[in-house]
């Protein structure tokens, strides 16, 4: 395996010049020079050490992004994690660093990944207990959170428009005349985005005078299944008294859409149905789906950005990551039928 010496001397170049060539210092290096060294490097397939790198440096040129779903939950089904993870490695990786991921949340798990692997920044998803974030901000490392709601105003937490959201999608609806209006996602079990999307929707029912029932609101399964969510929309189909459902989440709603129809209800007809987040499969399922965007790429790279502004010494504004939504209008909803 080529080494820096083994470059230094195909060129004719100090090992200083070679070094400061692959890290990036160019300064001192003509143009000219610093190509010679990247033609070297392809072709003598030179790799660099990063044991040795981190060593010197006394950094591992690691992220580590920790999502506390279930590790037994798959993302293949989840369009907007992977748009998400996109946007953080886009900027992890104009960084030179490298991605780690790792699913869970028992605490004891996640602290030795964290002593073992000793990541430059962390970035938690969802409901991270607080005593983590807490543990990695006492280890003096930048942490940063996507979709919690923490009532600390020195982290920065970044999160979509969730409130704005909820209450944009009801009012949406409210507007074509729907009343009976379901609401399901994960509430009330530690998803704090979902139960400020939920916490929209009730303000807008009753600013347009309606009472939110408690019987209105469908707690998702979590980890997410696709059999249980078209199950679900079986149930739904067999249920009555509703004419309208807010989904907080593109995938189950499609999931509820493919259970409505094996029942032979019709989308926007019999029903209409709302999402959110605006993934691919909202514009692809049939009929397309009429949803809530937030910028998924956006805030995965909002979230690395603010990371290594950390990592360089600087106090970016914890009240400036906040994104916002827009309602998409398609083809799932309509007024309610006999109006």
């Amino acid at each position: 395996m080529a080494t820096m010496k083994d470059i230094a001397q195909a060129v004719g170049v100090s090992l200083t010049t070679v070094s400061n060539v692959i890290h990036g210092n160019y300064d001192r290096v003509s143009a000219a020079t610093v190509q010679k060294i990247h033609d070297a490097i392809e072709r003598m397939n030179y790799v660099p050490n990063m044991s040795a790198r981190a060593l010197v440096s006394h950094t591992s040129r690691i992220i580590a992004y920790i999502d506390t779903r279930s590790p037994q939950e798959t993302y293949a089904g989840n369009g907007f994690v992977g748009v998400l993870l996109c946007g953080i490695e886009n900027i992890v990786t104009q960084h030179g660093y490298f991605l780690m991921m790792r699913r869970g949340s028992d605490e004891e798990t996640l602290r030795l990944m964290l002593n073992t692997w000793n990541p430059d920044g962390v970035i938690f998803k969802d409901c991270v207990p607080q005593g983590l974030v807490d543990f990695v901000r006492s280890q003096g490392k930048p942490c940063v959170t996507i979709n919690t709601y923490f009532d600390d105003p020195t982290l920065i937490q970044v999160r979509a428009s969730d409130y704005q959201g909820g209450r944009m999608a009801t009012e949406h609806l409210l507007s074509l005349g729907h009343r009976d209006i379901l609401f399901v996602g994960a509430v009330g079990c530690g998803f704090q985005n979902n139960d400020q999307r939920y916490a929209g929707h009730c303000d807008a029912l009753c600013a347009a005078g309606i009472e939110p029932r408690k019987e209105n609101l469908i707690n998702s399964l979590h980890p997410f299944a696709a059999d249980s969510a078209i199950a679900m929309g079986r149930s739904l189909a067999s249920r009555g008294g509703f004419t309208a459902i807010c989904v907080s989440g593109d995938q189950y709603a499609v999931a509820i859409m493919a259970g409505l129809h094996e029942c032979g209800v019709r989308i926007p007809q019999d029903i209409s149905i709302i999402g959110f987040d605006d993934v691919d499969i909202a514009r692809m399922c049939n009929p397309p789906l009429t949803t809530i965007r937030q910028d998924g790429i956006g805030k995965g790279e909002r979230a690395a950005e603010a990371v290594f502004a950390l990592i360089a010494g600087e106090s970016p504004d914890p009240k400036d990551f906040t994104l916002p939504v827009e309602l998409v209008l398609r083809e799932t909803t309509a007024p309610p039928k006999n109006t």
